[in-house]
């Protein structure tokens, strides 16, 4: 072979080599970045967030029933206080003389009374004896029985003057502690049956509930006896179990006739072993177990998508094309289906890609949804990008698993 020939056939393969480098290298470039997991099995808990504040299950307002100025307050906030307690005296300068004005006109009353019953039965013998007539008879019965009225009247303005001379004095409904005092000595308190002018609020602390917002879309998962988690705002890194205990009936709107109206339901938390530290009106943030499914196949959130069910069965659909033109159905007018991308080896066998693939959900956890059917145990799926698994993959790509990046100082700039 001459010395020209075998130049030309080490450059002939050199140039392919050169070639072939250039071509694994553009195929490798083809494929896009990915990071898996594998589909597990454990527990997923779905969860309703939701935020309020602390208060007692039982609280009782003091307030006056009478009006009257506060001469004699004699417990303070934070005093535990026995049910009867003495707690508070307004001036009885008016209703003491009310009481002895109303005793003086039951007195008379009575006075009275007992004269017209004696005339009564006067004139009582005398008819009977015909010494005078019917109407004389008849006119002392009324006379009694008018006498008879006075004194019951006398008697209830007696014991309705008592009762408001008493009412000056007030006393603890309940046992607790006095968590507000909102009078000072020498303040009125303006007593009404119509509106309340509470002085104290006495509370029992060793019962605790929290009261939420759960917005409406949440709030039909939630029933009677779920068990919650609480993180009060004051005591950091310490988790409190809750059982629900009361959900609202009617709804409580905000912004009303706005964009940012808010529609929510109240639902009552009852706080099991409360600490010590925690007062009436600290902020706190729930959750409410509102489901638990055990021993179920999950795969991280953000690996379910949404694709259109004609991308699944892209040779099954041109098949059918082909046999019947009339069940040809666009894209369009199908709705869009949950769906996983899992990872499989290459046709060719010298690489992976990406199977896409139709799933049923179950309830969705914190970082998990659960699988009803789609997935095997063991499964490589594809977890991020974000995205590639929105709007970047499709059927068979092909793909290379990588490491989900480190954000750094350096990376930002």
């Amino acid at each position: 072979m001459s010395k020209k020939k075998i130049i030309i056939i080490i450059v002939a393969v050199a140039l392919m080599g050169v070639i072939g480098y250039f071509a694994v290298n553009k195929k490798s470039g083809d494929s896009k970045d990915v990071q898996v997991a594998k589909v597990e099995r454990g527990e997923v808990v779905h969860k309703v967030a939701a935020s309020g504040r602390i208060q007692p299950v039982v609280e009782v307002a003091v307030s006056a029933d009478v009006a009257g100025r506060v001469i004699r307050m004699a417990v303070k906030e934070g005093d535990w206080v026995k049910r009867g307690a003495f707690l508070a005296q307004l001036d009885a300068t008016r209703y003491k003389a009310d009481v002895d004005r109303a005793k003086q006109v039951q007195a008379s009353a009575e006075a009275s009374l007992s004269l017209a019953e004696l005339e009564k039965n006067q004139q009582y013998e005398l008819y009977q004896k015909q010494m005078v007539s019917e109407l004389v008879y008849q006119g002392a019965k009324v006379r009694y029985q008018q006498a008879l009225s006075s004194t019951k009247q006398a008697l209830a303005a007696l014991t309705q003057s008592e009762d408001n001379y008493k009412k000056t004095m007030m006393f603890a409904p309940m046992s607790g502690t006095v968590t507000v005092v909102n009078k000072e000595v020498g303040e009125m308190a303006l007593g009404s049956a119509f509106s309340q002018d509470v002085i104290m609020i006495i509370a029992d602390l060793n019962d605790m509930e929290v009261l939420v917002d759960v917005n409406e879309n949440d709030v039909v998962d939630v029933t009677l006896g779920d068990t919650t988690e609480i993180e009060i705002d004051a005591l950091q890194d310490t988790m409190f179990i809750g059982i629900v205990t009361e959900i609202a009936h009617s709804a409580q709107n905000s912004n009303r006739g706005s964009l940012d109206a808010v529609t929510n339901f109240k639902v009552q938390i009852r706080l099991l072993d409360p600490p010590d530290e925690i007062r009436p009106g600290m902020s706190a943030a729930v959750d409410i177990r509102t489901d638990v499914q055990r021993e179920v196949l999950f795969v991280p959130i953000q690996s379910v998508t949404m694709r259109k069910p004609k991308q699944l069965e892209e040779k099954q659909d041109k098949e059918l094309s082909r046999a019947d033109s009339s069940l040809d159905i666009e894209d369009e007018d199908l709705d869009p289906v949950e769906v996983v991308f899992v990872l499989t080896d290459n046709e060719k066998g010298n690489g992976q890609q990406v199977e896409q693939r139709e799933v049923i959900t179950g309830i969705i956890g914190e970082r998990d949804f659960e699988i009803i059917s789609g997935l095997e145990l063991g499964d490589k799926i594809v977890t991020g990008p974000y995205k590639e698994i929105s709007r970047g993959l499709s059927d068979g790509d092909n793909v290379k698993v990588t490491k989900r990046k480190k954000f750094n100082a350096g990376e930002k700039k």
